[in-house]
């Protein structure tokens, strides 16, 4: 079956890879592989591209560490979640995949894939690039999974752990945090606020944010508290306009820092983004706003969290940019709806 480019092949310098599909069935497979677990030594997973994405990806990780300790474990991942590496624990080695279409940096992929000299390879996003990735490893074994999930909608963190039972090991929902993160002593922060992400579509309108603030802060005495990365700073001009005091510390705290102060806070508002995954994965009270992505494939995992959102036709929309008027989708969601679920997390926390 032709995976690549007309011939079946893509060159990469002087190599010319054929990449593989293994049609992993449970009845099949699944016998074999209990019987070679102990060959599972050197396991490297060919993960997502983004922070968040990467995060939901890691129980696998925890379930390979816990069943066997001693295995070694690599994550090939794409240069947006570098900052990841800081968090977790139980990844020995991170391999950063850099533009696809750079010669040098293919070649350095390679080197640093063959190096690692993995005995299996599991695709948890399958494409012709990581298959042929997997095959310039030369492991004894591929996993790939798009055969037994071909028109069974997974959530990624589920589609993730299927591995764990193909490998017959238990599938563990949690990722490992570094214990030197919860070490930093500060004040506690009620809660805290992400209205940033990447794509547009996935914004809740800011006036909304800053409805919601005013009334977080006569009603319940609480300083709104606005956090998130370095990309979301073009939101601090916004934040000017509001009529009441509040913190922004958007863009001017490390990952590190702000899983500490995740693990400081009691209640998260937020869209769609990396933090909603890392508050999740701390088992913090996370409230969600989604709007054009689907929260069944990449919404919070944990029965902490709650999704509001998306509604009617905008339902699994995907797109980046709303094709009617600006914020369309996210514009359902209203300051009400959200305000009536984060009080109703802060009233229940004193119970």
């Amino acid at each position: 079956m032709n995976y690549l480019n007309g011939t079946g092949f893509r060159p990469w310098g002087k190599w010319h890879i054929k990449p593989i599909r293994i049609n992993l069935h449970w009845k099949r497979w699944g016998n074999l592989l209990r019987r070679s677990m102990n060959h599972f030594s050197r396991i490297l997973v060919i993960s997502m591209n983004y922070f968040g994405d990467i995060l939901m990806t890691l129980p696998l990780c925890t379930s390979i560490k816990k069943a066997w300790p001693h295995a070694r474990v690599a994550y090939c991942i794409g240069n947006k979640g570098a900052g990841i590496t800081g968090l977790t624990e139980g990844v020995d080695f991170w391999i950063f995949r850099g533009k696809k279409d750079s010669f040098f940096s293919k070649n350095r992929l390679i080197r640093e894939i063959r190096s690692f000299a993995p005995d299996t390879v599991i695709l948890i996003r399958q494409s012709p690039y990581t298959e042929a990735l997997a095959t310039a490893a030369s492991p004894k074994r591929i996993l790939g999974h798009s055969d037994i999930s071909e028109g069974i909608k997974q959530h990624v963190t589920e589609k993730s752990l299927s591995f764990a039972k193909v490998l017959g090991i238990p599938p563990i929902k949690e990722v490992l945090f570094k214990k030197e993160l919860f070490a930093v002593e500060g004040e506690a922060i009620p809660v805290l606020f992400f209205p940033g992400t990447t794509r547009p579509s996935k914004m809740w309108p800011i006036d909304h944010w800053l409805q919601l603030g005013e009334r977080l802060w006569k009603e319940k005495g609480i300083l709104p508290v606005f956090a998130g990365s370095r990309s979301d700073m073009p939101l601090s001009k916004s934040l000017k306009r509001a009529k009441f005091p509040y913190k922004d510390l958007i863009g001017k705290t490390s990952l590190k820092e702000l899983t500490a102060l995740l693990e400081r806070t009691e209640a998260v508002v937020t869209v769609d983004n990396g933090a909603m995954h890392l508050a999740d994965f701390l088992h913090k009270k996370v409230i969600a706003l989604f709007g054009s992505t689907d929260p069944f494939l990449v919404g919070p995992v944990h029965k902490e969290a709650e999704t509001i959102g998306p509604r009617g036709e905008c339902i699994k929309c995907g797109k980046k940019r709303c094709m009617r008027r600006r914020f369309y989708c996210m514009a359902q969601l209203t300051v009400d709806e959200v305000q009536n679920t984060l009080f109703q997390a802060l009233e229940n926390r004193c119970h």
